[in-house]
């Protein structure tokens, strides 16, 4: 006789059992279909309107005059970058300012501008450039 007996295979598991009976849901009818149209065409009307009207922000507030003066550009600003690799120093090229005069306001602004524009512009030439924060409409 056989002292071991020969394995059986194992049982293939059984599904799970459903959970109750399944719900029927009737299809969209068509007034649902002309509400989410309705709703989608609104939300896509308003961003467009948005990114359309979003530009004029900035021009509305863009005034445009006349270099009078180039004030001297105060000291130069040391970076210090901190890092891994130890510690780096930069100088940024700060401090370079025009006076420029709007006549329809008749006013003097101060405005901070990039070297390459502080070397470019003359007294006399035009220059728009945006109202200070403060101000802004």
């Amino acid at each position: 006789m056989n002292a071991n007996p020969a394995p059986t295979s194992p049982s293939a598991p059984k599904p799970p059992k459903p959970k109750g009976p399944r719900v029927i849901v009737s299809g969209v009818s068509r007034r649902d279909v002309i509400i989410g149209v309705l709703v989608a065409l609104a939300v896509i009307g308003f961003i467009a309107f948005a990114v359309l009207n979003s530009g004029g922000y900035k021009e509305h507030n863009k005034i445009t005059g006349v270099v009078r003066s180039h004030e001297a550009p105060g000291p130069r600003e040391m970076l210090m970058i901190v890092s891994k690799k130890g510690v780096t120093e930069k100088t940024a090229d700060t401090g370079y300012s025009l006076k420029i005069w709007v006549e329809s306001e008749k006013r003097e602004y101060e405005v901070m501008v990039s070297k390459e524009d502080f070397d470019k512009a003359k007294d006399g030439d035009e220059m728009s450039f945006l109202r200070p924060k403060s101000e802004q409409r």
